[in-house]
């Protein structure tokens, strides 16, 4: 496999509150071959201090995409993985190398998101939500939290070694893109909760079961196109029972 296949990789920043972090970010992405970065809702500018801190990866700097929020942020992405410092007991975590591996097999096929949250607080759990995946770099336990550019830098490296190092693997065909399989899963929630299956208190908890589930099977467009079609018309067959007073 070629480094060539990182260019369907993207690093997404979400809620960076450090200019120079961003200019550190774009030079460990430089250094691993590693070249489309995308901020959501970022709290600081590109100023000096971030071209600064990037050194020889302006251009990474430079062409990066702005976005008001993390959703949009990955719409267009196939496969999203998000980071958290914390344990998750509702995800099995993975490590940077199975992350590695996982991505390798998505693309050239898919383009894969990786997102990594604030550097106070990380991915909000809403946030993570819309990840299809979520990733745990391991620390020593009295100093679980890394530096943002320091664990893109461990992420990366990872995919590089990987991409440089293995033959060819077997690839996933493509998936459908975030964007739809959000809106699918909007409109899921919406039906599920008009009868009464989730919790309007907390819904979340049992969609995001139900998102892993759909997740494993791996969904194209054509999938999510029939799924929508199942919820419309069960949506629309509850709205007739009701009319009729059944």
């Amino acid at each position: 496999m070629s480094i060539d296949c990182l260019n369907h990789i993207e690093i997404i920043l979400v809620g960076t509150l450090k200019s120079g972090n961003v200019g550190s970010v774009a030079r460990a992405m430089k250094n691993m071959g590693l070249a489309h970065l995308k901020l959501a809702d970022a709290q600081c500018e590109l100023d000096e201090q971030a071209r600064w801190m990037a050194t020889h990866a302006g251009d990474v700097l430079e062409n990066a995409r702005m976005y008001p929020n993390m959703r949009e942020a990955i719409a267009d992405a196939q496969y999203v993985i998000g980071t958290t410092a914390r344990d998750r007991r509702t995800r099995t975590l993975l490590t940077p190398a199975t992350m590695a591996e996982k991505v390798l097999r998505l693309v050239p096929a898919n383009r894969v998101a990786i997102v990594f949250g604030r550097e106070d607080s990380g991915l909000s759990n809403d946030e993570l939500e819309l990840c299809d995946d979520v990733m745990n770099i391991p620390t020593a336990p009295e100093m679980a939290s890394l530096n943002i550019a320091q664990a893109v830098m461990v992420v990366a490296y990872e995919l590089f070694c990987r991409a440089e190092s293995q033959g060819p693997s077997k690839s996933v065909g493509r998936l459908a893109s975030s964007a739809q399989q959000q809106e699918m899963y909007d409109h899921l929630r919406t039906l599920l909760l008009d009868i009464g299956f989730l919790n309007p208190q907390n819904p979340e908890v049992v969609l995001g079961k139900i998102k892993r589930l759909l997740t494993r099977a791996g969904l194209t467009a054509k999938d999510v196109t029939m799924l929508r079609g199942i919820v419309r018309q069960l949506k629309w067959y509850v709205n007739s029972t009701r009319q009729k007073g059944c």
